[in-house]
């Protein structure tokens, strides 16, 4: 029956083109989904900061005041409420003429004409510049002018279209705007990136402004208009050079920000929904497209919602050619499904009389599976003591593993230590030999004083010395990393650095010493010829210093070094 299901949902799955993303991408585009679907919350946001200032209204008492929180109003409703815009452009430009303020009526006149070119009175916007010409205006409001002229010409060219026979007119005067406002900016303009994006997209070398472009898009948080900006500069940049993959990520990422921002004069999210429709997302491109055609007609935005339109009528004949398909399958699978009924049929009368069978096979199965249980619980029982012995073994083994590698190291640790002890014996018998010589000689001739200087002199002192380096030496040869690994057991404060040339100071003689298995404080004293206190208070310092638990510490001391083969 499963497979039936199976062969089912494989008639009628839809064979439409589907988009697949990269992992980079599809996160990108959740991240929008998620964007979108709080739309509602995303302008409860904007309204409360317009809400905000309408609060600041109150401590309005001077027409300059009011004149810059009107222009404060206009930032927020400029690409968010065309009419309200619109309300406070004329009343700044009011009080420009008012106060004879000859550039800031420019100002706004331009700014008007960009709010009426957003909403798609093309003619109108033209008419508001009229008589404007930038030669005559500063910097600042130069940037603004040719800016919106480029704007403004590029609307003409949208709204037009691509097939009519004017487009390269108004093509061409969006490039030589671009060219001009380009050559006003300067790069501490806020736009500056912008600008100058729109002016390099018509030449051949981008790698610059591409670089600085993803440099200041990939550094920001996407919530203002101009990262909006910037990124989807970017992206048309990026399909210039036939960059797929990069222009869908900037194109989305300045989807993203419009969206955070709440701005209703959003070309990136349109034309997201055709790039996404042509590569076969519907779903996603309708709800885009969707979200495009309702902010737009908030926004009243002419230009955008016929483009739109467009698109949703795309969309909406991909569904009708969609449903069709859907039907043609779903008739193929109702015949599918009765012939595959009619076979469950015969299948159910065949397993019918092969239940019979397997029923009497099964009274013998059973038998003899009392019979097989038997055998399994004498198994069980035989397995289980030999997993005892198992164990037993493996325990005895380690004993055995444990027991060898100390033996070995004992034999090592003597191997050495004769050898050492039988060259010092020797040593003293040749060194008494010689001194008995030499006295004996000086005693022939008199030499008293002689013998009595020499028997002076501090013979144990320097044997002594002697004898610590030779025993330090030989250690070190057997345990070559007994100072490091001492070392590990100290707090990093505490550690021990050796002098140059020493080989083993007091405190690591003596763990040397417990090392080799001598544990006892007054051994230890007799070998080091000092008091058993000193080398218990020796001892104890040395535990205080330790990062381990003092009482582990003699025996953690017993494993150092790794014996040297």
């Amino acid at each position: 029956m499963k497979n039936i299901v199976c062969l089912l949902m494989l008639i009628s799955a839809l064979p439409l083109k589907s988009a697949k993303y990269s992992h980079e991408i599809q996160k990108h585009l959740e991240r929008l989904d998620s964007l979108v679907a709080k739309k509602e919350s995303l302008e409860k946001l904007k309204k409360l900061q317009i809400e905000e200032l309408r609060q600041e209204r109150k401590f309005v008492s001077t027409v300059k005041e009011e004149y810059e929180l009107n222009r404060k109003f206009y930032q927020e409703f400029f690409t968010y409420d065309a009419d309200s815009a619109f309300f406070y452009i004329n009343r700044n430009m009011q009080i420009a003429e008012e106060m004879g303020w000859k550039d800031q009526v420019a100002e706004w006149k331009i700014k008007k004409s960009h709010v009426l070119a957003a909403t798609g009175l093309l003619k109108e916007a033209a008419d508001a510049v009229q008589g404007i010409s930038g030669y005559g205006l500063p910097q600042k409001l130069q940037v603004e002018y040719y800016g919106q002229m480029m704007y403004l010409y590029s609307h003409f060219g949208q709204y037009i279209g691509d097939e009519a026979s004017s487009r390269p007119e108004y093509d061409m005067l969006e490039k030589r705007y671009a060219d001009s406002v380009y050559a006003a900016v300067t790069q501490t303009h806020p736009d500056y990136l912008w600008y100058k994006g729109g002016k390099l997209k018509y030449v051949a070398e981008t790698e610059g402004i591409i670089a600085e472009l993803k440099q200041d898009v990939d550094a920001s948080r996407l919530d203002k208009n101009r990262d909006a900006m910037n990124a989807y500069i970017l992206a048309q940049l990026y399909q210039k050079k036939g960059d797929k993959e990069n222009y869908l990520k900037y194109i989305i990422l300045s989807a993203q920000a419009d969206v955070r921002i709440s701005n209703r004069d959003i070309a990136s999210l349109e034309e997201l929904s055709r790039v996404l429709f042509e590569w076969g997302d519907i779903d996603r491109s309708y709800t885009y497209a969707n979200y495009c055609f309702q902010i737009g007609q908030a926004f009243h935005n002419r230009i955008r919602v016929s483009g739109i339109l467009k698109v949703l009528d795309e969309i909406h004949k991909a569904y009708l050619k969609r449903n069709r398909i859907q039907q043609g399958h779903l008739s193929k699978s109702l015949i599918a499904v009765s012939i595959l009924s009619l076979v469950l049929l015969i299948a159910i009368v065949y397993i019918y009389r092969q239940m019979k069978h397997i029923s009497e096979s099964r009274k013998k199965l059973d038998e003899t599976n009392l019979l097989l249980n038997e055998h399994v619980e004498q198994l069980s029982e035989a397995h289980l003591k030999l997993k005892e012995a198992n164990e037993s073994l493996l325990s005895l083994n380690e004993a055995l593993r444990d027991a060898n590698g100390r033996l070995r190291e004992s034999n090592y640790i003597k191997e050495e230590y004769i050898g050492y002890v039988f060259s010092i014996c020797s040593s003293y018998i040749s060194k008494l030999d010689d001194f008995r010589k030499n006295v004996n000689r000086k005693l022939r001739t008199g030499q008293l004083e002689e013998i009595k200087q020499l028997t002076d002199q501090p013979v144990v002192k320097n044997e002594l010395k002697e004898f610590y380096h030779n025993f330090d030496a030989i250690f070190l040869h057997v345990y070559p990393d007994f100072v490091n690994d001492f070392n590990t057991l100290l707090r990093p404060e505490e550690r021990i650095v050796m002098k140059e040339g020493e080989l083993l100071n007091t405190d690591l003689r003596i763990y040397a010493l417990v090392r080799l298995g001598i544990n006892d404080s007054v051994k230890i004293a007799e070998f080091l010829h000092c008091s058993p206190q000193t080398v218990y208070n020796n001892r104890l310092k040395m535990r205080n210093r330790a990062i381990i638990p003092k009482e582990e510490f003699a025996e953690r001391v017993k494993s150092l070094g790794k014996m040297q083969q």
